[in-house]
C-alpha cells in the first residue's frame, strides 16, 4: 500500500485485479492480484480478505480473463447489444467490463454475482 495519497477521492481507496488464476496439484485455486495504481501485487488470502473487508482495496475481474468457467463474454456482448444503438450494423465487436469481486457474509468467501447468482471464486474460474 501507498503512504503517500492525494486528496482526491479516488485516490482513498485501492483498486486491484484478479490478472491470472491458477490451480495447484490439489485443485486449490491461486489468485494473481495487482493493483491498478502500480502499488504490487498481493498473494495472501487472507491479507486481500482483511483489506476487503476494512475497505481499504476494491478488487474486481475484468470480464475478458480467459481464466473464467462461465460464459461471462457472451452475457456482456448481449448486453451491450441490447443497449448500444448500432448505427453501422457492425454489431459489437468486443467489450470489457469489470466485475466486483466481494467477500459472501454467509460463507466468508470471495465471491461474485454473476447472471442473478452468486458464486464462489472457485467455482467461477477454471
Amino acid at each position: 500500500m501507498s503512504i503517500w495519497r492525494t486528496g482526491n477521492a479516488v485516490h482513498k481507496v485501492d483498486k486491484y485485479f484478479i490478472t491470472n488464476t491458477e490451480r495447484d496439484e490439489l485443485g486449490q485455486l491461486k489468485l494473481t492480484i495487482s493493483s491498478a495504481g502500480g502499488y504490487g501485487q498481493l498473494t495472501n488470502t487472507n491479507q486481500i480478505l482483511d483489506l476487503i473487508k476494512s475497505k481499504e482495496i476494491n478488487l474486481f475481474v475484468l470480464t475478458t480473463n480467459p481464466n473464467i468457467a462461465v460464459d461471462v463474454e457472451g452475457a456482456v456482448k448481449s448486453n451491450e447489444e441490447r443497449y448500444v444503438t448500432d448505427f453501422d450494423d457492425r454489431g459489437v465487436r468486443c467489450t470489457v467490463r469489470e466485475m466486483p469481486i466481494f467477500i459472501n457474509p454467509n460463507t466468508e468467501d470471495l465471491s461474485i454475482e454473476f447472471d442473478g447468482q452468486i458464486m464462489s471464486l472457485d467455482r467461477f474460474f477454471k
